[in-house]
């Protein structure tokens, strides 16, 4: 059996509106969404013998830059989702249109096809909703073990990040594997001008580290995000993939998450997204919770 086809009230928050950090004390099912963002901000919070908090201020940026990933306590955790763990917008709600393929990669005798990573990226940014309009975002200061680098500059030039996601033929033997990459280019004024050689990279290092560990990548998700940072301002290049579970006013009605659309998902939950619900007004996992405690 497929693990990852019994998606069920085991992968949910304590919250109705809200998804958490997942820890392994709760059991071992999961969920992972995938961020990578970029955030710039004039200067004008630096202290005297420190920049701190411009820096801080550009991480915050680029922590809500699409999905709404702010007010968090961000636990720095390694890049592995294993069997048990579930990837939003691949495993479960893809987007209708399918995955762009960027073609393939080859190092040491080993091919995979590389898919857009901009997908995952987006399809996570529907769940949690951004500032403005929150869906089902993370409960405010919670702690929330990820996956997660970051690059923080003040000079100019363009700061960015590369991701690239292993997804490994035998999912109940293997994990995931995620390569985060942040660099900066000192002058440069174009923050498209190395997007491409950035992705094979990131898609080449899934297969390098997959043959250090013996482990077999047929799929390789790759993605990219960069921004050019001018004369008086600091930017900051971020990655940020967490294991949380998912929001229980997220569970569709009578049906299960394998198998729906993006769209789909968004039909069947979006009367109950956190910016449509009104003061005082209640999810219904109260309703629901006794039949998906017995699934």
């Amino acid at each position: 059996m497929n693990i990852r086809h019994e998606i069920h009230f085991d992968r949910a928050s304590r919250h109705a509106q809200y998804c958490e950090g997942y820890f392994a004390t709760q059991g071992p099912r999961h969920l992972l969404g995938v961020s990578f963002t970029t955030g710039v901000t004039e200067n004008g919070l630096a202290s005297p013998g420190s920049t701190a908090l411009d820096d801080i201020n550009a991480f915050d940026l680029a922590e809500v830059a699409q999905a709404n990933l702010g007010q968090l306590n961000i636990i720095t955790v390694s890049s592995f989702c294993g069997p048990h763990g579930v990837i939003w917008g691949y495993d479960v709600c893809r987007p209708a249109a399918g995955i762009r393929s960027l073609g393939t990669t080859t190092r040491r005798g080993r091919t995979a096809e590389v898919l857009d990573g901009g997908a995952l990226r987006d399809a996570f940014a529907r769940l949690v909703g951004s500032v403005d309009e929150k869906r089902f975002p993370m409960f405010p200061g919670s702690h929330l073990p990820a996956a997660t680098k970051s690059k923080t500059v003040r000079e100019e030039g363009v700061v960015y990040t590369g991701l690239g996601i292993g997804i490994p033929e035998d999912r109940n033997t293997a994990a995931c594997l995620m390569m985060e990459d942040t660099g900066f280019i000192a002058g440069s004024t174009d923050a498209e001008a190395h997007r491409d050689r950035v992705l094979e990279c990131v898609a080449q290092s899934v297969l390098e580290v997959g043959a250090n560990q013996r482990v077999r990548y047929r799929t390789v998700f790759a993605g990219y995000a960069g921004t050019v940072v001018g004369a008086g301002q600091t930017g900051c290049a971020l990655v940020l993939a967490p294991y949380f579970l998912l929001a229980r006013d997220a569970f569709p009605r009578h049906r299960q998450l394998t198998g729906m659309t993006l769209e789909e998902w968004e039909e069947s939950t979006g009367s109950r997204f956190l910016h449509h619900k009104s003061e005082g007004q209640h999810g219904w996992e109260d309703e629901f919770a006794e039949e998906f405690a017995m699934q």
